[in-house]
């Protein structure tokens, strides 16, 4: 996959989904079906595939401190973004809806820009420098961020045309996280063996918060239907096969 592939892989599930969301009314039930797939998806594949690579690396505490300090930082960011990369908003307030909540926009874009840092691996083993499972992750991951951050612009009514700039930039947020650990790595820093390994723990953390907290709140009083135990284990199982 060339780099080109790589934004495009990216950016364009986001503004497809983002373009449908503006469109359609996507009923609750289904959105927490698709949070589900995509929570126990990003658990697997963090278990699986993202923390082997990790720790096959000397540094083992480093990576141990960066996964905490990933975690931690999700955390931070919560409180601003209200939970939208969960896929969900919390507005409780009539105040919110008067005005755009910026708080959670900066927060959601963030979010995506430090999840791209990992994808370009100058040193990685592979043929390829392009981390395409953390792409397919992300890929998955977005389609409900999506449509909860298309809700809340839908809820605020604001122009059409600063919806999908708001849309677009949220689009392009990952490929620049991409891009610029692409010009760092080549162009710019020497050690990029030890920042690859932190952006990577890094990226961990997040997801390792993100989909636990998913699991949690998609719960009703801590018990799943059969629906979401069949779509989490497909998550698992799509995991496992490309990893």
């Amino acid at each position: 996959m060339n780099p080109l592939w790589a934004i495009i892989s990216l950016s364009a599930p986001i503004l497809l989904v983002g373009f449908i969301a503006f469109n359609i009314h996507i009923q609750q039930t289904r959105l927490r079906l698709i949070l589900a797939f995509s929570a126990a998806y990003l658990f697997a594949i963090a278990i699986m595939h993202m923390l082997p690579e990790a720790y096959g690396h000397s540094n083992a505490k480093l990576i141990g401190l960066f996964i905490v300090l990933g975690f931690s930082m999700q955390l931070l960011i919560d409180t601003f973004s209200t939970g939208i990369e969960h896929g969900h908003v919390h507005l409780h307030s009539n105040e919110c809806h008067s005005h755009l909540p910026y708080g959670i926009i900066i927060g959601l874009v963030l979010h995506s820009f430090l999840e791209g840092l990992p994808i370009y691996d100058l040193n990685a083993p592979q043929n390829s420098n392009i981390n395409y499972q953390l792409i397919l992750g992300l890929g998955i991951h977005n389609l409900p961020i999506t449509i909860a951050f298309v809700s809340l612009l839908k809820e605020h009514q604001n122009q059409k045309l600063r919806n999908w700039l708001l849309l677009f930039l949220f689009a392009i947020m990952t490929p620049l996280g991409y891009l610029c650990s692409y010009l760092l790595q080549t162009f710019g820093l020497h050690n990029y063996e030890a920042y690859s390994q932190a952006a990577f723990a890094l990226v961990i953390g997040i997801f390792l918060h993100i989909s636990t907290a998913i699991l949690f709140e998609s719960s009703d009083h801590h018990k799943y239907n059969i629906a979401k135990v069949m779509v989490m284990a497909c998550g698992i199982i799509l995991a496992y096969f490309i990893s």
